[in-house]
């Protein structure tokens, strides 16, 4: 029986996650369009780091009261408020004229990548769990995990619809929108808190690598690709859709790790939306 064919029969093992990872891929995709056009692609790193060390932290605390340490609401919970947390700083407040905020976000990747480590060395027992929430796993994810991914998706989904104009226009033409007395900062907390809601469930489903990468490939070969912002977020939604699931079933077949399979795929995916662009040139 060939690798395909095993893959096939094996329907009921990776159903679930296939579609989370497809439904992540997709959801960052989506929102990579203004982590790159915002150019705050650092920020998106800086909050996988957040959301890796309120993972890390919420198994520190259970473990200094003796509980199980697999409880995996908890952790996601304590993520979720790193993230968003992160998010609406990091996404909204300036250091002043002195320090630009770029200088914000590298001390909070430096110092959350440095408290990752140390957390992560005091918990050894679950050094695997820790390696693969990092690299990605996303060969066995549980139909609960699915269902909350579908939750996030349905929530961001709602927010952007109801509040496009305003996040598009605060977000990309900055200026204008704060002369015509539009919340820019409002505004952007609200992006800044669905990019900080989707990145720990997002992390739990595929690994932190891939969710940096599907929030800054996707929509790089996108924006290559269009020439408007409309089908941007079209395109990079499905491709990061397609980078997710090619990932999946290409990692499964060739038996190799599923997040770096999937980054992979996401970057082959620049290449002809680069050709494209300069055939349509």
């Amino acid at each position: 029986m060939s690798a395909l064919s095993e893959f096939w029969s094996a329907a009921v093992i990776w159903r679930d996650p296939l579609v989370a990872s497809v439904l992540a891929g997709a959801l960052l995709g989506f929102l990579g369009v203004y982590v790159v056009l915002r150019r705050v692609v650092f920020v998106s790193a800086a909050l996988t780091q957040l959301s890796t060390l309120g993972v890390i932290a919420s198994l520190l605390v259970l473990e200094a009261f003796d509980l199980e340490t697999d409880h995996q609401e908890i952790q996601l919970v304590v993520a979720w408020i790193f993230s968003v947390g992160g998010g609406l700083v990091l996404g909204t407040l300036g250091l002043g004229r002195r320090l630009p905020t770029e200088a914000g976000v590298g001390m909070a990747y430096v110092l959350a990548g440095a408290l990752v480590i140390l957390g992560a060395n005091r918990l050894v027992h679950v050094a695997h769990d820790l390696n693969t929430m990092v690299f990605g796993n996303a060969v066995a994810v549980p139909f609960q995990d699915v269902v909350i991914l579908l939750v996030v998706t349905g929530v961001v989904a709602l927010l952007h619809t109801l509040f496009r104009k305003e996040i598009v226009f605060s977000s990309f033409d900055r200026e204008t929108a704060e002369a015509m007395g539009v919340k820019v900062r409002l505004w952007g907390g609200v992006l800044f808190f669905t990019i900080g809601l989707a990145i720990p469930v997002a992390a739990h489903v595929v690994g932190a690598l891939p969710v940096f990468a599907f929030l800054t490939v996707p929509a790089a070969a996108a924006l290559l690709a269009t020439r408007r912002l409309e089908p941007a977020f079209a395109v990079a939604t499905g491709l990061g859709a397609v980078a997710a699931g090619g990932g999946y079933v290409a990692s499964w077949v060739l038996q190799v790790p599923t997040g770096a399979t999937m980054v992979v795929v996401a970057g082959a995916l620049v290449l002809p939306a680069w050709l494209w662009k300069r055939l349509q040139s």
